[in-house]
């Protein structure tokens, strides 16, 4: 249920440009089409596509750079078929050097996304909130960065470094300023800032959005979008609270289920608000519209 003649990408940045200065926008995390429903549902402007979620559900895997540019763009594909609201998605490192960072963001835009993050991590990469991390040089990094802004035609290009736990807070600063010297749209540093390390990472911005990821896949729970406001974030991502709710109330369900043969008492969401979500109503009627009337059958005769 996309949107007409104008793109998703500006539909972002018209969001990105009006919240300059009336707080951020907060990004729930989404993984399938029927997640999507439900964040759109809930009047949320963004949604956020995670590589750690779609590993998760579509793979069953951890998020240790096993999902590719194929597994994201067709998850991808059906969200963005099923809802309008804007997406900024997920695309790793870019899946492989500056030719593959430039392919990816040709994949993506075509695909529906209205922006995409590109992360300076080695390759093969993992989640930001696991240890083992390592970036790779500036000049490299810069260089995907590059090669998403030349490619693109009106996708939202985030410059994500991931600098801040492995190499420091000087370190950040000069891959933000380098990121947006190089024609990035809005940068997203990874981790915990404080309030001086955030002055200096939106002065190194110049001005550009900044993308702030307030995780549920840390220690302990994430701070409050008022918390990344005062940092200066205009994004903040949520990106796995769905997919952990999620996780929890099937497991519950199954283990009740398991244990004494019914789901009788467990917290689901009724039948009926399920295909209300889905558009069941708006379906049938178009199958009574365009349905062509049977003919009735014909008398038969008794010799």
């Amino acid at each position: 249920m996309t949107s007409g003649a104008v793109s998703a990408g500006a539909r972002l940045r018209t969001l990105l440009r009006d919240h300059e200065d009336s707080g951020p926008l907060v990004a729930p995390g989404c993984f399938d089409a029927l997640s999507a429903r439900l964040v759109e549902e809930t009047g949320f402007a963004l949604a956020h596509v995670s590589g750690a979620a779609v590993s998760a559900v579509s793979l069953g895997l951890p998020d240790l750079g096993f999902v590719g540019a194929t597994d994201m763009v067709q998850t991808l594909s059906r969200i963005a078929a099923a809802v309008s609201v804007p997406l900024i998605v997920d695309a790793d490192a870019g899946y492989g050097g500056p030719l593959q960072t430039a392919r990816t963001v040709r994949r993506y835009e075509a695909a529906g996304a209205a922006g995409l993050h590109i992360e300076d991590q080695v390759l093969p990469k993992r989640c930001g909130h696991m240890a083992g991390k390592a970036v790779v040089p500036l000049a490299e990094a810069v260089a995907r960065v590059e090669a998403a802004v030349q490619t693109r035609d009106d996708i939202v290009v985030i410059a994500r470094t991931d600098a801040l736990s492995v190499a420091g807070a000087d370190e950040t600063v000069r891959r933000v300023a380098a990121f947006a010297a190089c024609g990035a749209d809005a940068v997203f540093v990874e981790g915990d800032l404080d309030a001086v390390t955030a002055e200096r990472v939106r002065t190194a911005a110049a001005g550009l959005p900044l993308v702030l990821n307030a995780s549920e896949s840390g220690a302990s729970d994430p701070a409050p979008a008022s918390y990344h406001a005062d940092l200066g974030a205009r994004v903040v991502l949520s990106p796995v609270a769905p997919l952990l709710s999620a996780a929890q109330a099937m497991r519950a369900t199954l283990r009740a289920l398991r244990a004494t043969g019914s789901s009788a008492g467990t917290d689901r969401m009724p039948w009926d608000d399920l295909t209300d979500l889905l558009g069941l109503a708006e379906c049938t009627s178009l199958e009574e519209r365009f349905s062509t009337p049977r003919p009735a059958p014909s008398a038969t005769t008794r010799s």
